[in-house]
């Protein structure tokens, strides 16, 4: 048990990477395709919001619209699906960080914090994601909550919590770039420190009451993370 370290938990898309090139990303085709394949549903993610989302959830959303039960059963075959296509789309597509992630992560790993990971993706599309921005070796995926876990961010948050093997009563800092992050932050008695590498993210934090943001990964991340 380590005691007295803080824990830092990041969100994936929008906060520590994001793909190149125009929309669809390759996350969201990979789902498209593999409702395809399932269901012959072309378009399944019509209308839904990914950003803040988390895989489960937006499964069992699109398991939803075409009359099926969300259950653990269909939403495994659609996240098998979801993993090929995704391996697939990274083939020709790409994610890039954002900003000094490597820097961001040997720093706060100096200052004795606990780094993980709190996302929306399931484990293996993270892993996915993360090594085809070049991120793979920086971040131990035994830490971390995953959209695999819950639909809930905040039960997201609280899983990675505790595979973090943090003491009780140990401070926990969330890095996100939505609202979704905030409130599950707040939820879980978590400090959250924004990433707003757009406008957009920018503007919906703010109005989440987020009052520590920074446009990537870097130096004043470090210190927004690192100061109570």
């Amino acid at each position: 048990m380590r005691f007295g370290a803080p824990v830092i938990l990041f969100d994936l898309d929008g906060t520590l990477l994001t793909f190149e090139g125009p929309g669809p990303g390759p996350g969201r085709t990979a789902l498209m395709l593999a409702m395809r394949d399932l269901y012959g549903i072309h378009d399944a993610t019509e209308g839904i919001r990914l950003e803040g989302a988390t895989d489960m959830g937006v499964v069992a959303t699109m398991l939803g619209r075409v009359g099926q039960v969300p259950d653990a059963e269909a939403i495994s075959s659609v996240f098998s699906h979801y993993v090929g296509h995704l391996g697939r789309q990274l083939e020709t597509r790409t994610y890039r960080a954002i900003g000094a992630v490597d820097v961001t992560v040997a720093a706060l790993r100096s200052a004795g914090a606990i780094v993980g990971l709190g996302t929306g993706n399931i484990r293996e599309g993270a892993r996915l994601k993360l090594r085809a921005a070049g991120l793979e070796n920086y971040f131990d995926l035994d830490l971390g909550g995953y959209g695999g876990d819950s639909s809930m961010r905040s039960e997201i948050l609280a899983r990675a919590v505790s595979r973090c093997d943090a003491a009780p009563g140990t401070p926990v800092v969330v890095v996100g770039d939505t609202r979704h992050d905030a409130e599950a932050a707040r939820s879980v008695g978590a400090r959250i420190v924004g990433v707003a590498a757009t406008s957009e993210a920018f503007v919906e934090l703010t109005q989440a009451g987020v009052e520590r943001i920074v446009k990537a990964c870097g130096d004043e991340l470090v210190r927004f993370v690192l100061t109570p």
